[in-house]
């Protein structure tokens, strides 16, 4: 839901015009002000990022990540690139392939340190305290969302992951016949 917008037609008083001047300097000013109060209200509507979309995304990539509760936070013809790991999605089937199979040695627990929302993009960075095959490790990371009608539309994904191959080395040394 939209906040009430500024009215910036409130500012100005209905004034007396005294002549044909002022009075069209009057009303060109008060259209120019409809026309910005609109611009307010259409920019609030349509590039608004849902109030706690970050909780609930993280929320949900929390512990086991698995297609199904992720795949609502995407919108069908997102695009998602993570250049760390050498992907590149480029649809909603395509990223859900085989992230189920992908992700069953991974628990997650996401920390999340700062946040920036600017328009319909959202931009976190924080910690991943994580563990595959139960051997733990972390990875500071940074996510950057753009949405369309709420749901990611492009994504593109950073993570320092050297941690991360030390734990999957470990546990590959540990577990040699799977």
């Amino acid at each position: 839901k939209c906040q009430e917008p500024f009215l910036f037609t409130k500012l100005i008083p209905n004034l007396v015009v005294m002549n044909h001047d002022t009075a069209f300097l009057w009303l060109t000013l008060k259209k120019i002000l409809l026309a910005l109060e609109l611009l307010v209200i259409v920019n609030r509507a349509y590039a608004q990022v849902p109030k706690d979309f970050v909780e609930r995304y993280y929320a949900a990539y929390n512990g086991t990540p698995t297609s199904e509760k992720l795949a609502s936070f995407y919108h069908d013809s997102v695009r998602l690139e993570d250049p760390t790991f050498n992907f590149v999605g480029k649809n909603k089937a395509e990223i859900f392939r085989n992230f189920d199979k992908s992700n069953v040695m991974n628990h997650y627990e996401w920390h999340i340190s700062q946040t920036i929302i600017s328009g319909d993009t959202v931009v976190t960075e924080g910690n991943l305290v994580a563990k595959y095959g139960g051997i733990p490790y972390n990875m500071r990371f940074v996510n950057i969302f753009h949405l369309k009608n709420g749901l990611i539309f492009r994504q593109y994904d950073y993570y320092d992951t050297r941690l991360y191959h030390q734990a999957v080395k470990e546990w590959r040394e540990k577990n040699p016949k799977k």
